[in-house]
């Protein structure tokens, strides 16, 4: 908790007159941004003061925080903010469980309540030429209102309690300046516009119209399924592979493409590293070390080295069995097939 005293005078909020009469003083907690995840909490000593303008109405206002926190506010400017940002993206649950996640408790109702307050003052000193209208949810799937946003501005206008004509023709009818309505395709918003704003042109926002578009080419699409029918596929003809013709004896050749002669040259480099280093290994063991201080210095697995002590030649690298369904478990049968014996196929498709 943070505390803070006001100033030794203050500026009456009706007439601008500075005041130096206090009359009292009062504690205003307000609450303010985490820090760390902890909330914190703004606890400010404030005044009353005396009014001693005589063409003033108010006789005894209290101390203003500008810029801080508006009247009779419980938090400050920075905080409501973030809370009307939220509530713009996320909504009512959800955006109170982000707050709660981000040490700023707010309860759903106090987020639409923000956010109702904002949409009523953002655009009520200024002419909305271009509305939008929509429904939303107050209950998922159970209660709607509606939403009405300035497209020129990109703000929200108002928040409506119903989703109904009725609505939208009384607001409406206190803004004569609409001159153009952007909605969806429901009827009752078509009444209400009509009735509410006769002058103004009703278009269908990009949104709903590409919705009511594609659900139409579906239903279409659906009653000619008969005529839907897919092109026979096309026999894949694959570029020739670079063919190196080592021998030919009858109707046998041994091809090889490039990726197999550099596969097959890795694995040459491959099997000649190995073999250097089990000469190594059994040099070092001849010479006396132990395994440990093998593993040390080579930087090798023990169970690696045990198992290349107990040979006297460096095995062959093992092959795995070709799994069912892969080209090389056919070999035999396309061999048989085309009347001749090829390579092995995993080799000409890598």
């Amino acid at each position: 908790m943070v505390e803070a005293v006001g100033s030794d005078r203050a500026a009456c909020p009706g007439c601008g007159v500075l005041s130096h009469s206090r009359h009292s003083c009062y504690w205003r907690q307000l609450r303010d941004l985490p820090v760390q995840g902890a909330a914190v909490t703004v606890r400010l000593q404030l005044g009353r003061w005396r009014c001693r303008s005589r063409g003033c109405e108010r006789e005894i206002f209290t101390e203003r925080i500008r810029g801080v926190a508006v009247p009779h506010a419980r938090q400050v400017c920075r905080l409501g903010e973030i809370r009307i940002l939220v509530a713009r993206a996320l909504g009512g649950r959800p955006g109170q469980r982000l707050m709660n996640r981000l040490g700023m408790p707010t309860g759903r109702q106090t987020l639409l309540r923000h956010l109702t307050t904002a949409a009523r003052g953002s655009g009520s000193d200024k002419a909305i030429r271009v509305l939008g209208v929509d429904d939303w949810a107050w209950t998922k799937g159970q209660s709607f209102g509606t939403i009405l946003v300035d497209l020129e501005r990109g703000v929200v206008a108002d928040l409506l309690p119903t989703r109904s004509a009725e609505s939208l023709t009384v607001w409406l009818k206190e803004h004569p300046e609409v001159v153009v309505v952007s909605r969806d395709r429901q009827g009752s918003y078509a009444d209400g516009a009509r009735r509410g704003a006769p002058q103004a042109m009703q278009v269908a926002d990009r949104f709903h119209l590409i919705v009511n578009l594609t659900q139409a080419v579906e239903r279409e699409l659906a009653v000619r399924r008969q005529y839907l029918q897919l092109a026979p596929s096309r026999t894949l003809e694959l570029p020739p592979l670079p063919l190196n013709v080592a021998s030919i004896s009858g109707r046998q050749a041994q091809m090889e493409s490039c990726v197999q002669r550099r596969e097959a040259e890795m694995a040459r480099q491959r099997r000649q590293e190995n073999l250097e280093l089990f000469q190594t290994l059994h040099r070092m063991k001849a010479a006396g070390l132990t395994v440990t201080d093998i593993a040390k210095q080579l930087g090798l697995n023990r169970r690696r080295l045990d198992r290349w002590l107990r040979l006297d030649t460096l095995p062959e690298r093992n092959r795995m069995q070709p799994r069912p369904g892969m080209v090389e478990s056919f070999r035999e049968l396309l061999a048989t097939a085309v009347g001749r014996r090829l390579p092995a196929w995993a080799d000409l498709i890598g």
